[in-house]
């Protein structure tokens, strides 16, 4: 993301005739990047949170509290992104974005909006890492 920022900022000053993909591709690269990171963060427990809940610190109650806020969270964005109202396949936030070309580099825009579901992915599998999760005995 930084070298096609840098990238850009040569060729605007530097030859005087900006790219027209490169702020593009930087914003998706920003995008994926957020999104991926949320996913780390989550994953090492650095993300912030609506319930203070530790699953690892307490008992049977701690872990449903903690998945049901995970899951209230990420249901909706996962099924929003295959599926609309009535669960339309087509009015699906993947399937509008599929019918658009990004206008810069001509990508189209199911392939960026493609790190919702998996990052959303992503987390839940965490989510299940975190759950089965057990202390090592010593």
């Amino acid at each position: 993301m930084a070298l096609t920022v840098l990238l850009q900022i040569w060729a605007r000053y530097g030859f005087d005739y900006p790219f027209s993909w490169t702020e593009e591709l930087a914003r998706y690269l920003m995008i994926w990047a957020g999104l991926l990171g949320a996913t780390c963060a989550f994953k090492r427990r650095l993300d912030p949170t609506v319930v203070q809940v530790n699953p690892e610190d307490r008992g049977l109650w701690n872990k449903v509290v903690f998945a049901l806020t995970v899951l209230i969270f990420l249901s909706p964005i996962l099924y929003y992104s295959f599926y609309g109202p009535n669960m339309n396949f087509e009015r699906g936030f993947l399937w509008r974005s599929s019918n658009r070309l990004s206008q810069g580099m001509g990508v189209n825009m199911a392939l960026i909006g493609a790190i919702v579901p998996l990052s959303c992915a992503v987390i839940v599998l965490h989510l299940a890492a975190i759950l089965t999760k057990r202390k090592a005995t010593t």
